[in-house]
């Protein structure tokens, strides 16, 4: 089984939420630190980013899809479908903060290289605020979800 985060940026709020589901993470930890964390380059691939397995052996993605989350889940979710002969092979999971507008313009202001280091600060500084949202989604996805 494969599990996709998905949301606005692939290297931010997603990355947070993916480790908390994998255990990795505490709301005191630097989020600053993670693997990936900022990494423009791997998040201008435009793939899925490989985080690591979690403790069922599943696959644990990352993704940012840009503005319109929840209509690039169904994309993926139906994509996924036509393409697994109804074998569930995938979980998409959108993750959702209250300051999106502002976290997406911070992340496109971060292109400007000089400006990329402070934006990332600034974007850790926000992300603490809202620790307590991601962390209640992931509790509700980790409540809710299956495995077959």
């Amino acid at each position: 089984m494969n599990i996709l985060f998905i949301g606005t940026t692939g290297i931010h709020h997603t990355l947070i939420a993916a480790h908390f589901y994998m255990g990795r993470l505490s709301e005191k930890d630097d989020y600053s630190e993670l693997q990936l964390w900022g990494d423009r380059a791997s998040e201008s691939l435009g793939v899925p980013l490989f985080l690591d397995y979690d403790h069922m052996g599943n696959k644990v993605y990352v993704l940012g899809v840009g503005w319109d989350v929840q209509m690039a889940q169904k994309s993926i979710e139906q994509l996924d479908k036509l393409l697994s002969d109804d074998r569930p092979g995938l979980i998409v999971e959108p993750v959702f903060i209250k300051r999106e507008k502002l976290l997406l313009f911070l992340h496109r202001l971060g292109r400007m290289k000089k400006l990329n280091q402070l934006v990332q600060m600034l974007i850790a500084h926000l992300l603490t605020r809202e620790i307590n949202t991601i962390q209640k989604q992931v509790n509700r996805f980790k409540e809710g979800v299956t495995f077959v």
